[in-house]
């Protein structure tokens, strides 16, 4: 018969005991929630906390008056509070009002599905009586871009990002309305586009008659860099 040598059974049990060191070190948590608008309260659990950070599959518990709602989340990875009872110093969730109605929505962690393994949420908007739906179109940009998107209330835009590689970078803006999200704006930088050390910048924007406006530019590196500056900090 086989005998398995002594080494592989010596490492196969510091394994095994790696792994359920591992298992037994994290733990479930419940963390309430601050900074929410004002009337509502909640509270987060997340499966998996060790070593002062958590992450993973979880819930979100919110009440908004006497309705109260649970949403399945998988956390993106967040630092616990230190003391018992406390809330998390950022708030898992985003509340935003995503779609320019005048009302709270929110947005809740799921994962890394985004490109190149960025966050992305289930976007949940508030309805007239309170209720939280969550709105396909709004929770499919955080799987086509990076990120959530950027709200900008007083243009009722949404600004999403995205990059294909490092040379190419990509800006879209959407204006949500009943009948869903309309593309207004589209942006490509595309590095070495004018040549070496050059960034080719391609523009559509979609004009009130329905026809859509193009514009390309040329910039220097420098110049492209003061631009990103300047955009930057704007936001």
């Amino acid at each position: 018969l086989f005998k398995q040598p002594q080494g592989n059974s010596v490492q196969n049990k510091l394994i095994t005991i790696a792994l359920l060191t591992t298992a037994l070190a994290a733990h479930a948590e419940t963390f309430p929630m601050t900074n929410l608008p004002q009337g509502w309260t909640g509270s987060i659990n997340v499966a998996q906390c060790a070593e002062g950070k958590c992450a993973g599959k979880g819930e979100v518990r919110l009440t908004l008056g006497k309705q109260t709602h649970t949403l399945p989340a998988d956390f993106h990875e967040f630092s616990a509070p230190k003391a018992q009872g406390a809330a998390p110093l950022v708030n898992p969730i985003t509340i935003d009002d995503f779609n320019f109605v005048g009302k709270d929505d929110v947005a809740v962690p799921r994962g890394h599905q985004g490109p190149y393994g960025s966050a992305s949420y289930d976007i949940y908007v508030q309805t007239a009586d309170g209720k939280l739906v969550r709105n396909a179109d709004l929770t499919d940009l955080t799987d086509n871009y990076m990120g959530l998107p950027e709200t900008d209330a007083k243009r009722k835009l949404l600004i999403v990002y995205g990059k294909s590689g490092a040379a190419i970078h990509y800006t879209e803006h959407y204006r949500p309305s009943a009948k869903g999200l309309q593309n207004v704006y589209s942006r490509v930088d595309t590095h070495d586009g004018c040549g070496a050390d050059k960034v080719k910048i391609a523009e559509k924007a979609l004009l009130p008659n329905g026809k859509w406006r193009s514009k390309n530019r040329c910039l220097s590196d420098a110049q492209y860099s003061k631009l990103i500056e300047r955009e930057t900090a704007k936001r």
